[in-house]
């Protein structure tokens, strides 16, 4: 876009250690979770930059908190610290957010849907925020790292041509080749589910087999699905649609009651071919 001089980039929680010129625009991006500080000097004459000096910077251990600041955030925390220091369970492996096609904090998430409400397939958006949960003990405080909001778990009645559907239009905003059609985050999380695709192919040909829990999908069977707010599932998909009583922070600690230590791992749920 022209007459732009400087573009300050956070969607895609990238950090560049030296800004882009696209068409001259200096932009610069500088990561997420707070984990670093990017700084942009620009030196002005005229109304025209003639100079600028960039510097990402880690927030590491070695970093000083400035005294005011690291008081609002103890008193804002005060008191929520001990509740959210509670351990729920544990995980052998990381869980984060890392990978676009699947995620580990994600299939987390989807696997205590599936077992809280007994439905047949789970969904959830393929959000990039979340900062990692190392292996080793769970924590109240990193399942609400998970879903902040943390939203009351919803069913809904899917034909298996409303899945492919939904995917398709999925994929397309996540591969478009056109940037400006490009939206949401990563692809899709689903569970129950496998699909191979291909990410070079046009809008609404892209998904070329698609299972439901092993089997080839039936386009006019209905599937019942668990799901998180309408990105899990758009509004217009579907029948009888209903919330449950569960909130998603109190079924993956159930989850990991059950199941802890829990081995969390990749599935193949989206196969690139």
């Amino acid at each position: 876009m022209p007459g732009v001089d400087v573009c300050l980039c956070a969607h895609t929680h990238d950090r560049l250690t030296q800004p882009l010129h696209p068409n001259g625009t200096i932009l610069i991006e500088s990561g997420c979770q707070g984990a670093f500080l990017g700084e942009l000097l620009l030196t002005l004459e005229g109304g025209l930059i003639v100079a600028y000096k960039h510097q990402l910077t880690e927030v590491a251990e070695s970093v000083e908190p400035e005294p005011i600041m690291q008081m609002l955030v103890e008193q804002g925390l005060a008191p929520f610290r001990e509740r959210m220091a509670q351990v729920v369970g544990e995980t052998t492996v990381p869980l984060d957010r890392s990978t676009c096609l699947e995620a580990t904090m994600d299939n987390l998430l989807l696997k205590s849907l599936l077992e809280s409400t007994g439905a047949e397939i789970a969904f959830s958006n393929g959000w990039r925020y979340g900062a990692p949960i190392p292996a080793g003990p769970v924590t109240l405080g990193q399942l609400y790292n998970i879903v902040p909001m943390d939203p009351v778990i919803s069913l809904v009645e899917l034909t298996g041509h409303d899945i492919r559907e939904m995917l398709e239009t999925n994929l397309e905003k996540t591969f478009s080749g056109n940037a400006y059609e490009q939206a949401g985050g990563y692809v899709k999380r689903a569970c129950g589910i496998t699909v191979f695709f291909k990410m070079e192919n046009p809008s609404g040909g892209r998904i070329q087999q698609l299972f439901v829990n092993r089997r080839p999908v039936e386009p006019e069977r209905s599937y019942t699905c668990a799901f998180v707010t309408v990105q899990g599932v758009p509004q217009k998909l579907g029948t009888q649609r209903r919330d449950t009583q569960i909130h998603a922070v109190a079924s993956m600690v159930s989850y990991l009651h059950q199941h802890s230590p829990v081995h969390i791992h990749l599935e193949g749920t989206f196969i690139s071919v």
